[in-house]
């Protein structure tokens, strides 16, 4: 049997909840069950309003307008026509991508230590996308990328001379 409680307050909303589900005070939501509802004879000896009457016949129409029914003809998707967009040969983009570029040699100018690698930088093209291994302070001394400059000396040169043999005291 349903209830007065239409109304937006706490304690109607709680009335409402209370005659649709059971076990409400349930610590977990699966333990929430529905209540029966009740048989359609009942409904039926209750009297309807004019505009009741006027939005279940909206809702029986609208059941009955469902796709399906109409025919196979709607059952197809339309097809679209796939854009393609296809540039000219000859078309040079302005921005330039730089995310494959190669690894350099980079000077440190606070503590003067050589490292072999890639500087951060935001590629114009993928301006989304982010190298981890890229990077963004010296390795060594934690300077700011700004204080990184590019090695004026060869990779395989500064591992030439941090590989070579140191003199012994002999030698001197």
């Amino acid at each position: 049997m349903p209830s007065d409680n239409k109304g937006t307050d706490p304690k109607s909303i709680a009335a409402r909840l209370r005659e649709r589900y059971f076990n409400l005070s349930s610590p977990f939501l699966k333990d929430v069950t529905h209540k029966k509802s009740l048989p359609s004879k009942l409904y039926k000896s209750w009297s309807t309003t004019e505009l009741e009457a006027e939005e279940q016949e909206y809702h029986e129409f609208e059941r009955g307008l469902h796709i399906s029914s109409l025919g196979p003809e709607f059952n197809k998707p339309e097809e679209q026509p796939k854009l393609k967009y296809e540039l000219a040969e000859d078309y040079k983009s302005s921005k330039h991508c730089i995310c494959m570029r190669s690894n350099t040699a980079y000077e440190c100018d606070r503590c003067h230590q050589y490292f072999y690698g890639r500087l951060s930088e935001i590629c114009e093209k993928h301006p989304q996308e982010f190298f981890l291994m890229d990077n963004r302070s010296c390795p060594f001394c934690n300077a700011p990328i700004e204080m990184i400059k590019k090695s004026p000396i060869s990779w395989e040169t500064i591992r030439k001379i941090e590989d070579a043999e140191l003199p012994s005291d002999g030698d001197l």
